[in-house]
């Protein structure tokens, strides 16, 4: 028996501390269920065990013996690898089954000799059906199922004698069919001795495989199960106590008009028939854990995404938000997820940030720039959001994440939204900027209508006047503020009745 160890993990960026002295032991012939809600610090770890991160606190060891896991390789050659639930990451499209599945050999020359393709299908053809794995060697990675590419890698961990395999939410996109398949695929590897860390959101995934079960929250370890408990026991541990104080007091705001109505919405399988409405005053929250379709709705309001299907009425006048450019005439504003790719040009600064969508209210005569009326705009702007430092020259990739994020709050707070999207608006900043974005939030709501997409059922409950909870692309449930109960949100989230 082997066992891979990590004593007192521990791993900050800046002043948020994303893992806090986790303890975790993963056994050969053994699965063990990693969950936790989004932001408890379960990517952080895994990425830790896997020498994503080359600086982290704590120790890892293999069968008692001290390692160093300060990069992917690292990882590699002590037997780790992990599948991630983006699997295209992993593979090279355009080239065939078998060359992905020699990719290393092949990349570093280590064969000793050069293989013809013939001979490569052929060995990749042979080795695929010793270990029961049935895949199209000559086929073309991108015309793969999801599942097929997770085969595949699997195999390809397989062949380098894997050890310990990370499952990164292996079933979010799989059909029925297909997660059954990779249960039996992850008992067979059990019985092969490999040892598996399991992690997923999908509650009713663990009774069909797990032997122990971790749970994190906030970034530590909430509970640890030796063989399964009713999964009603690992929503208890996966919900945290509110932080009342974060939140504003009861707000004074009349609801008014419906600004927005959306009818059956759809999009691929991320979002299927969603319908609601929100009106002018109203802070409209969608929750439900990592892929319940939340980002994707927003997105679609946005313009970002396209749908298949359904219809957005503003003002009560249908409409057709092809692209983002539409969204901003219509004034909806997205405060996007990943603020750093998708919600700032880093390189940029504040001011240009801050101003960037409305550049034509600065342009005078011949077009040109009215730089101090600009100026003065961001100024304000910034002020409004409480921006530290208050240098609205400076790059906005040397602001804390707290900040970066009220430069993007800025931008849009500054040209006075009709309705405010807001994606995960407080992921990743410190408990002081979170008190701040949600008064900001709220102070907005005189005017515009806020709907806001999180994973964190307290935020939800503490911010919401409305929560519709979402889970595979559906509403399955709506709470008024005033009965809204964390755990049973959480009940709904995860599939599992309380």
């Amino acid at each position: 028996m082997f066992v891979l160890r990590g004593e007192s993990l521990s791993k900050r960026f800046g002043g948020v501390v994303a893992l806090n002295g986790v303890d975790i032991e993963i056994r050969s012939g053994s699965v063990h269920g990693l969950v936790g809600a989004n932001g408890a610090g379960k990517s952080t770890l895994v990425k830790i065990l896997t020498g994503y991160y080359d600086a982290y606190e704590g120790q890892v060891t293999i069968d008692g013996q001290p390692i160093q896991l300060r990069s992917p390789t690292d990882a590699f050659h002590n037997g780790i690898e992990v599948v991630h639930q983006e699997v295209d990451i992993q593979l090279v499209p355009n080239l065939t089954v078998a060359e992905n599945l020699y990719l290393e050999t092949l990349a570093t020359g280590d064969s000793g000799t050069v293989l013809s393709l013939n001979k490569l299908e052929r060995e990749a053809k042979a080795y695929l059906e010793s270990i029961g794995f049935s895949l199209p060697v000559r086929a073309k990675v991108q015309d793969l199922s999801l599942h097929e590419k997770q085969l595949l890698v699997i195999a390809r961990a397989l062949l380098h004698n894997v050890r310990f395999l990370i499952l990164d939410e292996p079933t979010a996109s799989l059909s029925l069919l297909e997660t059954q398949k990779l249960f039996q695929l992850v008992r067979s590897l059990k019985k092969q001795g490999v040892a598996i860390l399991y992690i997923t959101q999908r509650l009713d995934d663990l009774p069909n495989i797990v032997d122990e079960v971790t749970v994190l929250r906030n970034g530590k370890k909430a509970a640890y199960f030796n063989g399964l408990p009713e999964l009603t026991k690992i929503v208890e541990a996966m919900l945290d106590m509110p932080e009342t104080d974060l939140f504003p007091k009861e707000r004074r705001v009349s609801f008014g008009e419906t600004v927005m109505k959306v009818e059956n919405l759809s999009w691929k399988n991320k979002v299927s028939g969603l319908s609601f409405e929100v009106r002018r005053g109203e802070i409209l929250v969608l929750t439900g854990l990592t892929g319940a379709g939340k980002t994707e709705t927003l997105k679609l309001l946005f313009g970002a995404l396209e749908p298949d299907e359904g219809r957005i009425f503003i003002d009560g006048r249908m409409v057709k938000i092809k692209d983002p450019t539409l969204a901003i005439r219509h004034g909806v504003y997205m405060v996007p997820e990943e603020r750093r790719k998708e919600g700032l040009i880093l390189d940029k600064t504040a001011r240009e940030n801050i101003t960037m969508p409305f550049m034509k209210n600065f342009c005078g005569l011949f077009q040109k720039i009215n730089r101090s009326l600009e100026t003065k705009y961001a100024v304000e702007a910034a002020k409004r959001v409480a921006l530290v430092p208050l240098d609205i020259e400076k790059q906005a990739q040397y602001f804390s994440g707290g900040n970066q994020q009220k430069i993007v709050l800025g931008r849009w707070l500054a040209g006075n939204p009709k309705i405010l999207l807001l994606d995960e608006p407080t992921q990743g900043v410190d408990v002081g900027a979170k008190k701040e974005i949600y008064h900001l939030i709220a102070s907005v709501t005189n005017k515009c209508a806020v709907i806001l997409a999180t994973s964190d059922i307290n935020e939800a409950v503490g911010i919401g006047d409305r929560i519709l909870v979402m889970r595979d692309g559906k509403v399955v449930a709506e709470f008024v503020k005033e009965k809204a109960d964390p755990k049973e949100i959480m009940s709904y989230a995860t599939g599992v009745k309380a």
